[in-house]
């Protein structure tokens, strides 16, 4: 399937003048995107494919893998620095990499992020190249019963982050899956918990809510005690700390390939994106660290995991896109409508008339993670410098940022109002010891295992489903053990200790 003549005359053309503007131009883009809450780089590729009409499809590609390329590190930035993740794939990065900022290690911890997000890239289009043959079938394996062991999956981490704390996440977890339940009940559209609010009625929306919990809360907490994200005010952060984080993420190379895969393959999967994607690298991590007890108090691994899955899980989400026109995330539904506004068609199709179109936007893909990593490796000690200054000069305009930007997903001042009451909601679980990324999982994935649970009982063999596709089955042992294992490792050490 891999055609060297075909694959060269795509790069040359990308290499010439016209194309490294075009990627330059639409990296930048993706980043500022990425990085302003509310924003991401679906909303970048929204805004850039009426720019696009007109344009030789091959130059569109590259503006449009280039954006939605580079948003990934660019969402990252605010998720170190305030709390915020711009994009909602990086709310596992918020775990450790808000905590080294808080500690001074704001540069550490934004080298290690646009490194990592850099070789993930790489490495899942570089398996998207390989694996198109082979995984088209797997996907297609996949029912509503494999979609509800993998929610299940997903929610078996608010258990794992939950560690010291276990009741208060589960409680937590819980609010969150009873949260999910509000709005048109997804099988027979009748209408649960709304309270009689019009606004309610579509649900209660996650990124608000992100918002809320995370960002308005945190601002809360920082202009109460009136003190800098570091505790270190006025002090110039050092260029060697960004390069510190670029050698530890090399050092940590084989996490990096671990958690890439992990992105690429939840990346194959429809519907399932960059959050679960980047949860589930995050708990690999601590669960193989040999020390987890770091983790969620500022281990740099924890934001190299979830920043390799991120950029690896856009390389997979390629393989349905284009081989069978099924997008593998909101921004591969985009791409598609982008793909049918300049005569593209997907399937196998593409693969026969338009090889080169695929091999642009890999590359387009794979240059914004190279131009990004330059661009926010250069001014990541420029950036960290906002960890630095007085709450009260800043928070004001991040609470406005989030709150405009609760607003422009749906134009609807419900949405802020959700902000500002999940914003109180995650300060007091921050005073009073909930994890409020328990609260976010169980709001994310809820609604999903309820629908692909009753999609499974309408089946022809219902329940049983679970037990007889042995995708399904695999998965839930998967869960079983991933949810048994930290207990027995403490077991077994406790043995060793007392022989």
């Amino acid at each position: 399937m891999f055609n060297w003549d075909t694959f060269l005359a795509t790069l040359s053309v990308m290499l010439t003048w016209k194309g490294i503007t075009i990627l330059s131009v639409g990296t930048i883009v993706g980043i500022i995107f990425g990085a302003i809450p509310g924003l991401s780089g679906v909303t970048a590729l929204v805004v850039l494919i009426p720019m696009t009409y007109g344009m030789d499809p091959v130059m569109a590609m590259v503006l449009l893998g280039a954006s939605y390329g580079a948003s990934t590190y660019g969402g990252a930035v605010p998720a170190i620095l305030i709390n915020t993740p711009g994009e909602p794939q990086c709310a596992a990065t918020v775990l450790d990499g808000f905590p080294l900022s808080q500690q001074g290690k704001a540069g550490l911890a934004l080298g290690a992020a646009a490194t990592a997000s850099t070789l993930g890239g790489f490495f899942g289009i570089i398996l998207a190249f390989l694996f198109i043959p082979i995984l088209s079938s797997f996907v297609m394996a996949f029912s509503y019963a494999e979609f509800l062991m993998m929610t299940l999956f997903g929610l078996s981490m608010i258990a794992m982050l939950s560690e010291g704390t276990m009741i208060k996440g589960l409680v937590a977890g819980g609010a969150g899956i009873l949260l999910s339940c509000v709005g048109y009940d997804p099988m027979t559209s009748e209408l649960r918990y709304t309270l009689g609010q019009e606004f309610l009625w579509d649900g209660i929306q996650v990124v608000p809510a992100l918002f809320g919990l995370l960002a308005v809360g945190e601002m809360m907490d920082l202009l109460i005690k009136d003190s800098a994200i570091s505790g270190l005010q006025g002090k110039k952060v050092p260029m060697s700390d960004v390069m510190s984080g670029v050698k530890v993420t090399f050092k940590e190379w084989f996490l990096v390939l671990r958690c890439s895969f992990i992105g690429f393959v939840i990346g194959a999967i429809p519907g399932l994106g960059g959050t679960v994607a980047g949860f589930l690298s995050y708990i690999h991590a601590k669960q193989t660290s040999g020390n987890p007890v770091g983790f969620g108090k500022g281990d740099v691994r924890g934001v190299i995991a979830p920043e390799s899955a991120n950029d690896a899980k856009e390389g997979g989400s390629l393989l349905p896109t284009l081989a069978f026109g099924i997008p593998g995330s909101m921004g591969m539904a985009v791409f598609l409508g982008a793909l049918t506004l300049h005569g593209i068609e997907t399937g196998q199709v593409i693969f026969v008339k338009n090889l080169g179109i695929v091999y642009m936007l890999i590359l387009a893909i794979l240059g914004s993670h190279i131009t990004g990593a330059m661009i926010g490796l250069g001014i990541a000690d420029k950036m960290a410098l906002l960890t630095k200054i007085r709450p009260v000069l800043f928070a004001p305009v991040l609470l406005m940022v989030c709150l405009i930007g609760s607003y422009a997903l749906r134009n609807n001042m419900g949405d802020v109002f959700i902000t500002i009451l999940f914003g109180f909601i995650g300060y007091e679980m921050r005073k009073f010891g909930f994890p409020r990324v328990s609260l976010i999982l169980g709001l994310l994935l809820g609604n999903l295992a309820e629908l692909a649970f009753r999609q499974t009982l309408m089946t022809e063999q219902g329940a049983m489903a679970f037990f007889t596709r042995p995708i399904a089955l695999t998965i839930l042992v998967l869960t079983i053990a991933s949810l048994v294992w930290p207990y027995l490792q403490t077991y077994l050490k406790r043995r060793r200790a007392q022989q």
